[in-house]
């Protein structure tokens, strides 16, 4: 069933592929048809899973040369996410791009990324997850010359390429250890082992490769500035990349968890990377006039806030974050063109008033107290990696309800904050007993010192607390001062990281064009 998936996938792909121009009626049935036979063979699979338990598929190829493929709870997740969005983004290709030439090379190129992506959830050996790995990133960029005529399409490709060849040999370099250490490039194998030894700092530099790799994959602080600029391709492209393969990093970490979790010291620098990463990418994303480019920060914000849920041991919770944020960015960029439209009609983007700092830190304690309370009847009110991403996730809900109600008493904001951040904070604790249940638990637990655990998520309640006094008076402020001008207008430029990575890649030589700077292009 799960070779099914990609074999469709791949079928659609070279269906493409067989029209280089423009496909006829036929052809986008077929293509159609295949992606859709693909998401049946994932559900079928996943039914496969709930009914027979944990198991292999295995392909022979040539001679000892197999193909095989991961059946658990974690990579028929992912099967079944792919699988949905690429019946999604197909179709929506093939309608997009009707009037364009390069039609069938494009849903060709999209179709086999597609199919890469499925392998690549599924690998069941390090070998095999490495080839994909390097495979979708190479399609990936054929997608981004999609208009090869334009400079800044080249531009963000040529940086895209140079950081991606930097991530694939930090992996490869961490594969090559990993066998030195353990003999095997087995998945399962690797886990029994590192299961066995317990911790051990000679897989340090293991986790760290891994750990590079997964960042710059998932555009981490300060490797982001790619993911920014890769807008001069079509909407499908922008849907995949945010919605599927910029994931890839996370999912990393995710299927090496085993590993990942008996070096605790990289495992502090995962999650301090994710953090900075998640607080720079949210507080950019309010400065930006541009849809897209709010996204491609949103994007940069959520990756950050998924390596630090890995960095912290919760990968169940991870994995979940992968899900719903998948759907929700392919909807937002599918639907740009649109959203782009009701936008005009608002007064400005984002949040309409300020809340006040005491609003600020009175929300924040009311915060802590929702997850406490709920945590506790939920059974998670002990776990301080739970409780911290609970009070992170309640506290922004909340400054988000009351910050964009335009009219209304405060103490009505204050009640509709409160109930929407009960409705939130009973909705990730039932989400995290699910995960439980449908044997997530299966994840090993942080094996460091309980005060750095402590310590850390301590940190990270004050720092999105901070953030949002920071975004209370820079960027909501109704007299800003000179200096918090400047530094709202720097904000809002990415602190020059951009034009930074430009001149270390040489990439400033390719003038951008207005439609690249406006990131508008749908």
């Amino acid at each position: 069933m799960p070779v099914l998936t990609i074999a469709c996938l791949l079928a659609a792909g070279l269906t493409g592929f067989s029209s280089t121009q423009r496909l006829s009626r036929g052809h986008e049935r077929l293509i159609k048809g295949l992606s859709l036979a693909g998401l049946a063979s994932a559900v079928a699979t996943a039914v496969v899973l709930i009914t027979g338990g944990d198991m292999r598929a295995v392909v022979p190829i040539v001679g000892p040369i197999r193909f095989e493929l991961m059946i658990d709870i974690v990579s028929v997740t992912m099967l079944c996410l792919v699988a949905f969005l690429a019946w999604v983004i197909l179709t929506y290709s093939i309608s997009y791009l009707r009037a364009e030439d390069g039609q069938g090379k494009f849903v060709g190129y999209l179709g086999l990324s597609l199919a890469s992506v499925t392998a690549f959830v599924q690998s069941a050996n390090l070998i095999q997850l490495a080839i994909f790995w390097v495979t979708t990133s190479f399609l990936l960029h054929r997608l981004l010359l999609f208009y090869a005529d334009r400079k800044a399409a080249k531009r963000a490709q040529r940086k895209k390429f140079v950081i991606a060849r930097l991530g694939d040999a930090a992996l490869i370099s961490a594969i090559f250890l990993t066998y030195l250490q353990f003999g095997t490039f087995d998945i399962s194998e690797i886990s029994q082992a590192v299961r066995a030894i317990g911790f051990d700092g000679s897989v340090a530099w293991i986790v760290g490769l891994i750990g590079i790799a997964a960042m710059m994959k998932s555009a981490q602080f300060p490797t982001h500035t790619w993911i920014v600029e890769v807008m001069e391709t079509p909407t499908p492209v922008s849907a995949l990349l945010h919605a599927g393969i910029v994931n890839a990093g996370g999912f990393l970490l995710i299927r090496l968890s085993d590993l990942v979790v008996v070096a605790p010291n990289v495992m502090v620098g995962i999650a301090m990377v994710g953090l900075v990463t998640a607080l720079f990418g949210s507080a950019v994303m309010i400065t930006q006039p541009a849809v897209k480019t709010r996204l491609a920060w949103s994007t940069i914000s959520q990756m950050g806030f998924m390596i630090l849920q890995c960095g912290l041991g919760l990968f169940a919770l991870a994995l979940l974050h992968i899900v719903a944020h998948s759907l929700y960015k392919a909807y937002a960029f599918l639907s740009s063109g649109s959203t782009i439209e009701k936008l005009h009609t608002l007064r400005k983007l984002g949040p309409q008033k300020s809340m006040g700092t005491a609003s600020v830190i009175g929300s924040l304690v009311l915060a802590i107290a929702i997850s406490v309370g709920i945590g506790a009847l939920f059974g998670d009110g002990g776990a301080p990696a739970v409780m911290a991403i609970s009070v992170v996730v309640i506290f922004a809900s909340f400054h988000l309800v009351c910050s964009v109600r335009k009219e209304g008493a405060i103490s009505q904001s204050w009640l509709i904050g409160a109930l929407t951040s009960v409705i939130i904070c009973v909705t990730y604790f039932g989400f995290h007993t699910l995960a439980h249940h449908a044997g997530l638990d299966a994840f090993p637990d942080w094996q460091g010192s309980p005060i750095v655990m402590w310590a850390m998520s301590i940190l990270v309640i004050v720092s999105f607390a901070l953030l949002g006094l920071m975004q209370n008076h820079v960027l909501f402020g109704q007299a800003p001062s000179p200096r918090l001008a400047r530094f709202y207008v720097h904000l809002c430029n990415g602190f020059y990281l951009n034009a930074i990575t430009d001149r270390v890649f040489g990439t400033w030589r390719i003038p951008a064009t207005p439609a690249s700077l406006s990131g508008e292009k749908s």
